[in-house]
Formats: structure tokens, sequence, C-alpha cells
């Protein structure tokens, strides 16, 4: 009885001890659940099927691909993209699944799995292809993106520097709440061209009846990352490796092709950019 009352006591001070968060266990022999943090609005990495309302796309399938070679699973968890950064630093998250860009800034605060090239553009109506010939046909036009990116930034200083530098209007930004905001605005009238990833516009094409244009080239490349934390140096291990395994087994190239990205491939895993 004794033996036992210590075995129940034992139990209770890990449960105690760990709280209610499930899968960030006290030590990391013990994690068996990944709890990933994701904002399943941005097809195809992630989002909500239609018909099923299950959570698909490309990081949806990776990262459970990572996990199940971590032999671990993954509890998804929806959140707002302002709050994926503190979910990780306050430990409610252990990853930032959002097709969020790896970037100085950021590392400041997490470190990144890159596991993806990401390419940024302009993009209009189809309908509207005559009024923007080229990019400088955006100079004083509205351009609409999510506020809670790099985005805004990243228009406003390609602005100054095609736009105001040479003596044009500036571009004016409208800030979204998020990437189906941004169409909405476009697909409105509220805003003439609008700016998110190149991976995405072959899957709005799908469904909408091939309504968007890519204009130009993309005017800002950088990778893509699982953000986690920045002291976890185990966690970090363990997830560069399953992702090195799945590129070396052929899986990351299947499912490339499964959610049309095989443009967007890494040649390697790496860490902050880092191999």
């Amino acid at each position: 009885m004794l033996s036992r009352f210590r075995s129940c006591l034992a139990a209770f001070a890990v449960v105690a001890a760990c709280g209610q968060t499930v899968g960030m266990a006290c030590a990391q022999g013990t994690k068996t659940v990944i709890n990933a943090a994701t904002v399943p609005k941005y097809p195809p990495f992630e989002f909500k099927d239609p018909a099923s309302g299950k959570l698909i796309g490309f990081d949806v399938d990776i990262v459970d691909a990572i996990a199940a070679r971590m032999g671990l699973k993954v509890n998804w968890i929806d959140s707002s993209f302002d709050q994926l950064i503190s979910s990780v630093e306050t430990k409610r998250a252990d990853v930032i699944v959002a097709g969020m860009a790896d970037t100085p800034e950021r590392r400041a605060t997490v470190s990144f799995l890159d596991y993806l090239h990401a390419n940024t553009v302009f993009f209009i109506l189809r309908t509207n292809a005559a009024r923007f010939p080229d990019l400088d046909a955006l100079c004083g036009k509205r351009v609409a993106t999510a506020r809670r990116t790099i985005w805004p930034a990243a228009i406003e200083k390609w602005s100054d520097e095609h736009c105001t530098a040479a003596g044009k209007p500036a571009v004016v930004v409208v800030g979204t709440d998020g990437s189906p905001d941004t169409r909405l605005q476009l697909n409105q009238g509220r805003a003439d061209a609008a700016v998110q990833g190149a991976e995405t516009i072959p899957y709005q094409n799908s469904i909408e009846g091939n309504r968007y244009v890519i204009l130009g080239k993309p005017f800002l490349v950088q990778d893509m990352g699982l953000g986690f934390a920045k002291d976890d140096t185990q966690f970090r291990r363990k997830l560069k490796e399953a992702l090195a395994g799945l590129m070396a087994d052929g899986s990351y190239q299947e499912l490339l092709r499964k959610w049309d990205l095989t443009g967007s491939a890494i040649e390697q895993a790496m860490i902050n950019g880092q191999p």
C-alpha cells in the first residue's frame, strides 16, 4: 500500500509540475505531443477544407510527417497571427506553423526550422490587367496586404525605391486582417492590387476561376520557417534531423508535388538560415 501511495504521489507531482498544457512534458524525453499554433487561412499551406472543415495543407502535412518521424503526434491550435510568437514564448505552443518568414527581427525571439523558399509578389485581378502593364503602374495605387506581417514594410520599401525616388506618387498600403481579407479588398475594388506569397496564387486561381494575375517577378524572397523556442536545443536538433530525414527518403519532395510547390523547395534543412 505504501509503494502504491508513493507511485500515485509521484504521478500527481508530475501532473502538477507540468500543468494542463498538452504535449510539452517536463522533460524532452517524456514529450508525446507537439503543440502547433497555426492560423488556418493561408492555402495551400494551412486552411480548413470547405467540405469537411478538416485542417489541411502543405504545412499541416509536413509538420505531421516531422512529428511522426520523431515518434510524436501533433495537437493543432488555432491562433491569431499576432499571438503566434508569444504562444511559443509562454510555452502555450511548441511550434509556429503559419507560413511565417524567417527574419532577423523574429529570430530575436524565436528560432526557425527553414523548410521552404517564400516568394512575395504583387498581384491583380485579371480583368484589370490592362491597367498594369508593368510594376511601375503600381505607383500611387492602393495595395492591400495583411497588416500583421512583414509585407506592409516591404511594400513601403519597394515604393520608396521605385516610386518616390523617381518622383512618382507612393504606393498606398491598405492593411487587412489576413490573406482572405486582402483578396476581398481587391475583389470589392477597395484596393487596386494586393501582396501575398506567390505560392498561394495557383491554388486561389484553381478555386476562383483563374481570377488573379501575378504582376512582375517576386520583389521579396525569403525562407519560410517553423518557429520554436530559442533555448530548446534538444527540440531544435530533433526537428532538423526529422526534416533532413524526410528530404533524404523523398517524402518532402512528394509533399511538394502534392501541393504544387516544387518551385519553392529548399536544398537542405536549416536553422535560422544556416545548415
